[in-house]
């Protein structure tokens, strides 16, 4: 039986419900609302305008799914299955990294970068494929490679590449332990494992419990082990003045633009994120 209420009143009952493990208000008003938006297709708007909504048993029970899931600390992404990245909605699962600001802010930054039309682009490491997609539907006439080692990260990036109406060219590799395909890229792009195990403790539960530690996680002996290998491997695969940006280890970043001087880059820079943090270190490949 349908049950109507008011969209205010439901808002408060999720956000009532939500408490017990959400316990900033903030963050809490964010969810209830994100849960009656995709729910119920209200916004901010109608919630404050406390527009009548109809209440069905299946809906109500999705929402109260939902509510258990979020009160276990799984993030909302998950249980949505779904995150935003630069405007567009990606599917994601556990076996994917949750898109993050950090990220959306390289990427908006190499499409400042680029304006030229026909870049050839590789993604190293691409789980849901945020990073090649939005690249590939923001760069004039791009042609973009995505790399991962996990079929099923593959599978989710070519899920969302699909829906999205996205060509990009997906590859299974090995980047430690393969050889890259015999061509030449403009563009070489990655936001690898970088946090170290001993990190572990600084981070929130719904990370280390719900995220892939494979895609979060490098030995705390070998920091930069992807990095050394993606700079050694890039002036063999970049097109004269070829460029590098790569996400990073905040604590890493003189060690990391380090590595890109050493190989034959110009123009080598460490930028910040918008907590003044070293994120991401871009290079040119020298010609």
């Amino acid at each position: 039986m349908n049950n109507d209420m008011s969209s205010k009143a439901l808002y408060w009952q999720v956000y009532q419900a939500l408490l017990p493990a959400i316990q900033q208000a903030q963050e809490c008003q964010a969810i209830a609302q994100r849960l009656l938006g995709h729910y119920f297709q209200l916004d901010p708007v109608c919630i404050v305008l406390d527009e009548p909504i109809t209440l069905s048993p299946a809906k109500s029970q999705l929402l109260s799914a939902a509510i258990v899931r979020l009160n276990c600390q799984e993030p909302i992404q998950y249980v949505l299955g779904e995150a935003p990245f630069l405007g567009r909605d990606f599917q994601v699962s556990p076996a994917v990294l949750i898109p993050r600001p950090e990220t959306e802010a390289l990427v908006q930054y190499i499409i400042d970068k680029n304006p030229q039309a026909g870049a050839r682009v590789l993604d190293i490491g691409t789980g849901s494929g945020c990073i090649a997609i939005t690249l590939q539907q923001a760069l004039s006439q791009a042609t973009v490679h995505a790399l991962d080692v996990a079929p099923e990260a593959l599978y989710m990036a070519q899920i969302n590449a699909k829906r999205l109406g996205a060509t990009v060219h997906f590859i299974q590799a090995d980047i430690l332990h393969e050889r890259l395909p015999a061509q030449h890229w403009d563009i070489i792009v990655s936001n690898p494992p970088y946090v170290r195990i001993a990190e572990q403790q600084q981070m929130q539960h719904r990370v280390l419990a719900y995220e892939p530690a494979k895609a979060l996680f490098v030995p705390d002996a070998q920091p930069l082990i992807f990095y050394e290998k993606i700079v050694a491997l890039a002036p063999q695969y970049l097109a004269p003045a070829g460029k590098l940006y790569l996400e990073i280890n905040e604590a890493f970043g003189a060690a990391v633009a380090s590595l890109l001087i050493h190989a034959g880059f110009e123009t080598v820079c460490i930028r910040q994120d918008l907590h003044g943090k070293d994120r991401w270190v871009a290079g040119t490949l020298g010609t």
